[in-house]
């Protein structure tokens, strides 16, 4: 029994010294070790109940594993606590027993409800809220016995509070101008925040899932909305019959006015198209006698330039006859001159053959100067008859040609104010 002890004794010591040993190279595996713990059961909602942690190499050594997303508060022996975050730690040559508490990180959402409560005009009314916290003391959290239930209750006591100071119609969204749900939940969430029992937590948000009113008051408005619906419902169709009468009398009115208006532009129209007639008629009426008058000083012009041919020719004769004339004087001078020599030579005059030869070429000198004088004035006469008669021709044509361009200018202008007046009859029409 006694080498049995001993034995026993001695496969602990030595199992505890290579134990120390591995620890001391580094060879150990804490997580190892600490994987083989259970995981820790909030009992509290939010913290685990306190646990002694197990001792190792002879009572020298405490492992403390912390998983993620939560944290670790140790009370040491002397009373004082430490907080811990994830991870694998060794707590070396604590003389007494070493408890610790695990603490949730996670958010949390915390359904509260159904609370049920009166509003400020007496109906009761249920509302549904759901808490998102996250402990931010987790010491404090871990000293409490019940986080969860006060964080409840708190929610509770601002729900009925808020229920107290609201309309059943508020409450349940009847009310459009107060029916949101922002309303009610930063009403508990202020409410949540400002209260120092609940400290050690963050409220993150505060939703309300559901709400509902008393039955009867929202089986009362229903039927009140319902019935006031037909009647607006009766109101906006007698409405769109009497806009769809007015409409029709408006139509009527529009379409006798624009039957009306059509009768006066064609009734305008009948008489700017017998106005236009009648214009036209007289325009061309005003227009051939004008052309009368032009063709009458025409003739008038024509007879007047035959009359001054009549007289240019007349005056051609009487200076072809004065020419004539002159030349049978001439000649009839000559045969006196040759019947002269003729006496002369026949009375024997004896005269020298030089006087007689320079009388007679001053006598056809004389003669010659006078048949030269006479010519030129019947050719300056001729000349200047042919220039008045000219420029009398240039007067007459260029009289003839202002005339005619007068009278297209004329007819022109008559038949675009013809096509000006028939243009608005055609698009009255």
């Amino acid at each position: 029994m006694t080498d049995s002890m001993g034995a026993i004794v001695r496969s602990a010591v030595v199992d505890s010294v290579e134990e120390g040993l591995a620890l001391l190279s580094g060879t150990g595996l804490p997580n190892q070790l600490g994987a083989a713990l259970p995981l820790p059961q909030f009992s509290t909602g939010l913290a685990t109940a306190p646990r002694a942690l197990r001792r190792e190499a002879l009572g020298l050594l405490t492992q403390l594993v912390v998983p993620p997303t939560t944290w670790a508060v140790v009370h040491m022996p002397g009373g004082e606590q430490q907080l811990y975050s994830p991870g694998s730690y060794w707590l070396w040559g604590l003389p007494g027993a070493v408890v610790a508490q695990w603490v949730d990180a996670r958010r949390q959402q915390i359904p509260v409800g159904p609370v049920e409560g009166w509003s400020a005009d007496k109906w009761r009314v249920r509302l549904w809220v759901i808490v998102e916290v996250v402990v931010r003391n987790p010491v404090a959290v871990a000293a409490q016995s019940e986080p969860l239930m006060a964080l409840a209750a708190a929610a509770r006591s601002a729900a009925l509070r808020f229920m107290e100071q609201h309309s059943h119609a508020q409450l349940t969204g009847l009310d459009g101008e107060h029916g949101g749900l922002d309303a009610p939940t930063e009403a508990i969430g202020e409410h949540l925040r400002s209260d120092n029992a609940l400290a050690e937590l963050e409220i993150i948000s505060v939703r309300v899932i559901e709400r509902q009113g008393d039955e009867r008051q929202i089986e009362a408005i229903t039927t009140a909305t319902v019935a006031a619906a037909q009647i607006d419902e009766g109101r906006r169709v007698e409405a769109a019959r009497h806009r769809a009468r007015m409409q029709d009398i408006e139509g009527q009115a529009a379409l006798s006015e624009r039957e009306h208006a059509l009768r006066l532009a064609a009734v305008a129209a009948q008489a700017r198209e017998r106005l236009l007639a009648q214009q036209s008629e007289v325009q061309q009426a005003a227009l051939a006698a004008r052309l009368e008058v032009v063709m009458a000083q025409i003739r008038a012009q024509v007879a007047e330039i035959a009359h001054d041919e009549q007289l240019w020719q007349a005056e051609q004769a009487r200076l072809q006859s004065g020419w004539e004339r002159t030349q049978h004087q001439l000649l009839g001078a000559h045969e006196a001159d040759l019947q002269l020599r003729r006496l002369d030579a026949q009375h024997g005059l004896a005269r020298s053959e030089g006087k007689l030869a320079l009388a007679a070429q001053e006598r056809q000198h004389t003669y010659g100067l006078a048949l030269a004088e006479a010519q030129g004035r019947i050719a300056e006469q001729l000349a200047q008859q042919a220039e008045r008669v000219a420029e009398r021709r240039a007067q007459h044509e260029h009289a003839l040609l202002e005339l005619h361009l007068r009278h297209e200018a004329l007819v022109a202008e008559q038949l675009q104010k013809l096509e000006y007046w028939h243009a608005p009859a055609a698009d009255s029409r």
